[in-house]
């Protein structure tokens, strides 16, 4: 099927060229318009997708890195593709940032509560097309309490039957009723997304 051209304004793509017998690497850029994959329902690879994140603690002096894992997901793309919808869960006790006495703690009921809500939800209400990039707005539900969250979708790589999705945005705690600790743990997280996805 062919692809659906989703923006008329171009963005700026990145094309990586190796030269491994000199050790160089050479980079290029085109302007190429953001597009769909054509028309199906997908699923999600948890193995090749990743969520990752960026916050503060320690009152803002600190910067934490982590990540969450996907656990399943589905994306269906229709004719109308501001119609489409994605549905994505992710593990809780995935939660990582490689230290030992803050992992558990965020897991444990002051934070996640991993063990009573094992799975965070995304499911999408709606999509706004824009210039070089889309915004889907979703619901994101952790510890059964959702709040509404934008994700700002900035490239779509298609290769044969597949796609890679690449987005951020911004995720409050407070608004998902996450609130111990202020101060010592930042109110807000940052979040790197790629989601590779398969046409079913």
């Amino acid at each position: 099927m062919p692809q659906l051209e989703w923006g008329a304004v171009p963005r700026l793509a990145a094309v990586l060229t190796r030269h491994s017998t000199k050790g160089t690497h050479v980079m290029s850029t085109s302007a190429t318009a953001l597009q769909a994959p054509p028309t199906g329902r997908y699923i999600i690879d948890g193995s090749a997708s990743t969520v990752t994140f960026t916050t503060r603690h320690m009152f803002g002096l600190g910067k934490v890195r982590g990540r969450f894992t996907v656990t399943h997901g589905v994306i269906v793309v229709p004719d109308q593709v501001d119609d489409s919808t994605v549905d994505a869960e992710i593990s809780a006790s995935s939660f990582s940032t490689r230290n030992f006495i803050r992992d558990p703690q965020v897991r444990s009921s002051l934070f996640l509560h991993v063990r009573r809500h094992p799975t965070i939800f995304f499911r999408t209400n709606g999509i706004q097309r824009r210039t070089d990039s889309c915004t889907v707005s979703g619901t994101l539900t952790v510890k059964g309490k959702p709040a509404l969250v934008d994700l700002t979708v900035t490239d779509i790589d298609v290769t044969g039957s597949s796609a890679v999705f690449t987005a951020h945005g911004t995720i409050d705690r407070y608004a998902l009723g996450i609130t111990k600790m202020r101060g010592m743990a930042a109110r807000y997280l940052s979040v790197e997304i790629s989601a590779r996805a398969n046409r079913a």
